[in-house]
C-alpha cells in the first residue's frame, strides 16, 4: 500500500486548496474532507475526481488518512472554525504514535493551544499551534505561516511549510514565533490588526460620504488615488473592488443596501482579554471590536435614534477647502493604522517577553507580509523599522512614524473634531488621537485618580519626587493640610 508524505484533514475549500498547494510542491498528500456526509452524490464525485485528477489521494475517514501516512507522521487539520479540531484531535489523541506531528491552523486561544502540546506531548507526539493566513484566492501566492511549539517539530516540517509559504523579497513568509501557544498568539494579533485597519478605512469611507457633492463615483476615484501611495493594502484594495459592485438585476451599490450588523470572531475577543491581563494599552483595536459589538444592538439603536435627535448632516467644509479636508482623511487613516500596528506589536512583544518565548517581531512582520490579508505598503515599513532597530520599543519612535506623526497630526485632530460636529461615529480615529496624545504626555492627568482611589479605597499613590515608594492620606481628617504615610508590605 502507498504511503503519503502528508496529510490533510479539513471541513472546506481552503483545505482542498492546500491539499494541491503541498501537491504542487512535490508532496504527496492524502486528503479527508469530513463535510462529505453533507455534499449530494454528484459533489461527492465531482471533488473525488478533481483531487484524484491532480494527484490528491481522498480518504473517508481520520482512521483511513493515518494509516496511509509515513512514519512518523505529518498531519494538517484546515478549517476556517475555530473549533473545529476539537474532535478530531481527540480521534487522533488515541490513535497517534511516537514522534507523530499534528499541525493545527484553526484559530485557537493560545491558552487551549499550550494545554494541547502539552497534551500530545504525554503521548510522545508533538502537536503545533499554526497561525495561517491566506484562503482560496491566495493559494497561488503561498500561505503565511506563525508556528507555535516544538522547535524540533518545527524543523521536521518547516521545509513543507517554506515550500507552500508565501514570499517577501526572496524570505519565506514563515516564522517560528516560540513554544506553546506563541503560534496561535501571534495569528490573534494579526486578525486584531485586520480589526483595526478594516474599521478605519470604514471611518474614512464614512466620512467622505459627508461632504457635499461627494457622489458614489468620486469615492470610487479617491480610493484608487490613496491606493496609489501610502495607504495601500490589501484591505484597501478589497474595499476598492467592494464599493463599486450593484446587486444584479439593480442599479443598488451594495454598500448602499447591505445591514449595518457585522459579526466577530473569538480570537480579538482573546487578544482584548490578553491585553486587559497584561495591562498592555490597545484602545484602536478595542474601538473597533466594541463598534462590532454597537452594529449589534440594531433594535436599541432603532429606539434610541428618533429620541436623542442626532442627525448625520454633511460635514461643514467649504468648497475651496475640500481637497485639503480630503487629504486629513488620508492622513488621518493612514495615522490611524500606524496606531493600530503599533499597539498589536506592542502587545505581541510584551507577550513574548512575559512567556520567553523569544519573538522576533521583524520575522512576524515578514510573515505578516506575506500571504496575510494585513499585507500592505505599511507593514513593509514596519519592517524597514524593525530592520533598523531588531530591538525597537514601539513603533511610534522609529524615526520614520515619528516623522508621520508629527505631520498629519493636525489631519486628525480635524477630521476627528468635524466628524463629532456632524454626528459621524469615528471609533478608531478618535481612540488614536487619544492614544497618540496620551503617549505625547509626560504627565498624564490620572494622578486625581489615583487619589480618588486611595479616599474610596486606600489603594495608596506615589509622590513625583519619590516615585516607587507608596503613600495613602489620611481622608478621614476634615482640616485642609492632612498627613500621609508610607505604606509598607
Amino acid at each position: 500500500m502507498d504511503k503519503y508524505d502528508v496529510g490533510v484533514i479539513t471541513d472546506c475549500r481552503i483545505g482542498c486548496n492546500f491539499a494541491l498547494s503541498l501537491k504542487e510542491n512535490g508532496y504527496s498528500c492524502v486528503l479527508f474532507h469530513t463535510g462529505l456526509e453533507k455534499m449530494s452524490r454528484d459533489d461527492i464525485d465531482n471533488y473525488v475526481s478533481e483531487m484524484q485528477q491532480k494527484g490528491v489521494h481522498t480518504a473517508t475517514s481520520v482512521d483511513i488518512t493515518i494509516n496511509l501516512l509515513k512514519t512518523p507522521r505529518k498531519l494538517f487539520i484546515v478549517s476556517k472554525s475555530s473549533i473545529y479540531s476539537e474532535d478530531i484531535l481527540s480521534d487522533l489523541f488515541e490513535i497517534i504514535d511516537d514522534k507523530d506531528i499534528i499541525i493545527d491552523t484553526c484559530d485557537a486561544d493560545y491558552n487551549t493551544t499550550a494545554s494541547r502540546c502539552r497534551m500530545f506531548e504525554k503521548q510522545n507526539a508533538y502537536y503545533l499551534g499554526v497561525g495561517f493566513s491566506g484562503e482560496a484566492a491566495e493559494r497561488l501566492n503561498g500561505y503565511s505561516f506563525m508556528v507555535g511549539g516544538s522547535k524540533d517539530a518545527y524543523n521536521d516540517v518547516c521545509d513543507i511549510l517554506k515550500d507552500i509559504s508565501s514570499k517577501f523579497d526572496g524570505e519565506e513568509c514563515c516564522a517560528y514565533i516560540g513554544p506553546d501557544g506563541a503560534g496561535h498568539y501571534a495569528k490573534m494579533i494579526n486578525n486584531g490588526i485586520e480589526y483595526g485597519v478594516m474599521q478605519s478605512i470604514c471611518e474614512s469611507v464614512s466620512v467622505l460620504e459627508h461632504l457635499e457633492d461627494f457622489d458614489d463615483t468620486i469615492l470610487y476615484e479617491t480610493l484608487n488615488e490613496w491606493a496609489m501611495g501610502e495607504n495601500n493594502s490589501f484591505l484597501l484594495q478589497a474595499v476598492i473592488e467592494i464599493v463599486n459592485k450593484r446587486v444584479s438585476g439593480t442599479e443598488e451599490l451594495y454598500k448602499n443596501v447591505v445591514s449595518d450588523k457585522v459579526g466577530n470572531s473569538k480570537s480579538v475577543l482573546w487578544m482584548c482579554a490578553s491585553a486587559a491581563e497584561l495591562s498592555e494599552p490597545i484602545p484602536s483595536i478595542y474601538a473597533a471590536l466594541g463598534h462590532r459589538f454597537m452594529s449589534g444592538l440594531k433594535k436599541e439603536r432603532s429606539s434610541f435614534a428618533p429620541l436623542a435627535g442626532i442627525e448625520k448632516v454633511n460635514v461643514g467644509i467649504k468648497q475651496r477647502e475640500k481637497k485639503n479636508f480630503i487629504t486629513d482623511i488620508k492622513n488621518s487613516l493612514y495615522l490611524a493604522m500606524i496606531c493600530v500596528h503599533a499597539q498589536a506589536f506592542n502587545l505581541l512583544r510584551h507577550r513574548s517577553a512575559v512567556g520567553i518565548w523569544g519573538t522576533s517581531s521583524l520575522n512576524v512582520a515578514v510573515t505578516y507580509q506575506g500571504g496575510a490579508f494585513i499585507r500592505s505598503k505599511l507593514m513593509a515599513r514596519i519592517i524597514d523599522a524593525y530592520k533598523n532597530k531588531p530591538d525597537l520599543k514601539n513603533l511610534l519612535e522609529d524615526a520614520y512614524f515619528l516623522a508621520v506623526i508629527k505631520r498629519y497630526l493636525p489631519s486628525l485632530q480635524n477630521v476627528v473634531a468635524k466628524a463629532a460636529e456632524s454626528g459621524i461615529a469615528v471609533p478608531v480615529f478618535a481612540a488614536s488621537l487619544s492614544y497618540i496624545i496620551s503617549m505625547a504626555q509626560e504627565e498624564m492627568n490620572t494622578g486625581l485618580l489615583a487619589l480618588i482611589r486611595d479616599y474610596t479605597q486606600g489603594t495608596g499613590f506615589e509622590m513625583r519626587n519619590t516615585p516607587k515608594i507608596r503613600y495613602s492620606a489620611d481622608w478621614s481628617n476634615l482640616n485642609q493640610d492632612i498627613e500621609m504615610k508610607e505604606i509598607r508590605k
